[in-house]
């Protein structure tokens, strides 16, 4: 860790509140964590939750709707004074912070993808700390990330970090449930995240968070597929987060599983998909051993989708097992189809397909 050049943070709802009250005191550790760090060369994305908890709090609500348009109405309340909270507590300790608010949706574009570095690249560069949350108050159930594990994963893959360093209120992964055995143990070390690991997971228990210990995992899977590590920290060590830059390990250590190519883990956990391809048996077999998908394979199209488009490739079950990038949109296919022509052209070379297996 000594070779860090970028950190991706992020803070959980249940770690910016103590009970009902916003967390200040413990906010204002953290600004000062991120300018420790920053001061040492390293470039600091921080992932916040909290806006809809804000919202709640502010209209004096003790329980979080279920109907989307009043958890919009909230996340678009609450993210007002969420970012103002910030602002007050890093002006403390001279750091300017800038709010960037992504859907789901945002990172299905390889454009807007590249136009999202850029801007936090040009953060960097004035020394400005990107705080980043999903866009709740516009994101529909289809475009959301669903929980800001996944998207400060997201942002680690796209923005090439070294470690993503999640605070949560527990202090990592046990072996039992703590909250149930107190016998259990913390896991300080993970080599892989597999069923095994996944297996010890439970579901979320805070009542103003969204994700659970389940969206870490997954996280930590995105993460290790392109060889960045991630750790669990628990939200008594924020005072000490500038540590890892040491190569410290606070919590629970998730150690990088392999080096899939960007592209392929953007594939797997960050494009949109536009619709689906079902293909027969054989194209199926020419698929699971890495060849490209022709167009004499496909059976059936479900979707309308541009060229370019992420699709779900299916088999005759309707199972999927891959994703693609597509050379033709569903007309064009559905016109080849039709006319029986061009029986063998590709559909997805073998390049741009990735296999569900890989995840």
């Amino acid at each position: 860790m000594t070779s860090m050049k970028r950190l991706v943070l992020k803070i959980g709802s249940s770690s910016l509140f103590s009970g009902n009250d916003f967390a200040e005191k413990e906010i204002e550790v953290l600004a000062r964590q991120i300018k420790k760090i920053r001061d040492e060369g390293v470039e600091v994305c921080l992932i916040t939750s909290g806006a809809i908890a804000i919202g709640m709090q502010s209209l004096g609500l003790s329980k979080k709707p279920t109907e989307l348009p009043l958890k919009q109405a909230l996340a678009a309340i609450g993210q007002m004074y969420l970012m103002e909270r910030y602002e007050k507590i890093f002006e403390k300790v001279s750091v300017k912070p800038a709010q960037i608010l992504l859907s789901h949706d945002d990172f299905g574009n390889r454009d807007r993808v590249k136009n999202l570095n850029n801007t936090i690249s040009a953060l960097f560069s004035y020394g400005v700390i990107p705080v980043i949350n999903e866009n709740d108050a516009l994101a529909t159930e289809e475009i959301k990330v669903g929980d800001n594990d996944t998207l400060a994963a997201m942002i680690a893959l796209n923005v090439g970090a070294d470690m993503l360093v999640i605070i949560s209120d527990v202090d990592g992964l046990y072996d039992k449930n703590p909250a149930e055995n107190e016998d259990a143990k913390l896991i300080s070390t993970v080599e892989k995240v597999d069923k095994t690991v996944f297996s010890l997971a439970k579901a979320p228990s805070s009542k103003v968070g969204t994700g659970g210990m389940i969206t870490k995992l997954k996280a930590a899977k995105i993460c290790g597929n392109s060889g960045i590590s991630m750790m669990i920290v628990g939200n008594g060590k924020i005072g000490e987060l500038s540590k890892v830059l040491n190569g410290e390990n606070l919590g629970t250590l998730f150690m990088p599983s392999g080096k899939m190519p960007v592209r392929k883990n953007w594939l797997l956990s960050c494009a949109n998909v536009s619709g689906k391809i079902f293909v027969d048996e054989g194209a199926k077999t020419a698929l699971l051993n890495r060849k490209s998908l022709l167009s004499c394979g496909v059976t059936e199209l479900k979707g309308t989708f541009a060229s370019g488009s992420v699709v779900e490739i299916a088999g005759v079950n309707g199972e999927v097992f891959a994703k693609g990038i597509v050379a033709f949109g569903s007309d064009t296919l559905k016109t080849l189809d039709n006319k029986g022509e061009h029986h063998s052209q590709l559909i997805i070379h073998a390049n741009n397909i990735v296999l569900k297996e890989e995840l």
